[in-house]
């Protein structure tokens, strides 16, 4: 004859294998995301498949586990932005290229990220104006130079994840190497960052660009 578990013990039993199974830590439910920002005040925290990250403000850099942003022990104020060559080496790419073609559009914002690339901007029209807002994801962390072909066009940098606008770090004439790019716009920004960048409202309806890494 079988022997039953008497309805007691039963019930102790169940109650000890709940036990355990919360003490080894089941993969039933996820741990809970810290709310806030662990990167504020001095940055703000990008959240992504391969991991959070702390992009961090000028002058701090991300602690070792990379959720906060501590004083950069190597950062020096600058005396304004180095605009490097003025333009030497964009230029060069007037002529040798390679050359791209970007048409704005309403529906999405074409990419114009390509590395030392000669761009032929073609904008929309507006208000009896032209605009066109474009891609740019930023591969390095430093000083960056928007050259264009006149210096009569408006530009506006966002970071797109948080619509927050990029202030401009200087601006000036290039040094005169090519005909076919006459001003520059200096940025600072910041490796894996997505950015949008707006030109206009202008009277042209299509300019030249290049966008550098200045090293």
């Amino acid at each position: 004859m079988k022997h039953l578990m008497r309805p007691t013990l039963r019930v102790l039993f169940l109650t000890a294998c709940a036990a355990a199974a919360v003490a080894c830590g089941g993969d039933d439910d996820p741990a809970p995301i810290a709310p806030g920002d662990p990167c504020e005040p001095n940055g703000h925290i990008h959240r992504e498949p391969t991991g959070d990250w702390c992009h961090c403000n000028k002058g701090y850099v991300a602690a070792d586990d990379g959720l906060a942003c501590v004083p950069d022990p190597n950062h020096v104020p600058g005396d304004g932005f180095d605009f490097g060559d003025d333009g030497e080496h964009a230029c060069w790419h007037v002529t040798n290229g390679p050359f791209v073609t970007v048409n704005a559009t309403t529906a999405r914002h074409p990419r114009v990220d390509d590395f030392h690339t000669y761009y032929t901007v073609k904008l929309l029209p507006e208000n009896g104006q032209y605009v066109g807002t474009f891609s740019y994801k930023a591969f390095a962390t430093g000083n960056f130079v928007v050259y264009l072909s006149s210096p009569d066009v408006p530009v506006t940098l966002t970071e797109t994840a948080i619509s927050t606008t990029v202030p401009q770090a200087g601006a000036q004439a290039t040094g005169g190497f090519c005909d076919g790019l006459k001003h520059m716009v200096g940025y600072e920004l910041t490796d894996r960052v997505q950015y949008t960048l707006q030109l206009g409202p202008t009277s042209l309806p299509e300019l030249h660009m290049v966008i550098e890494h200045v090293q």
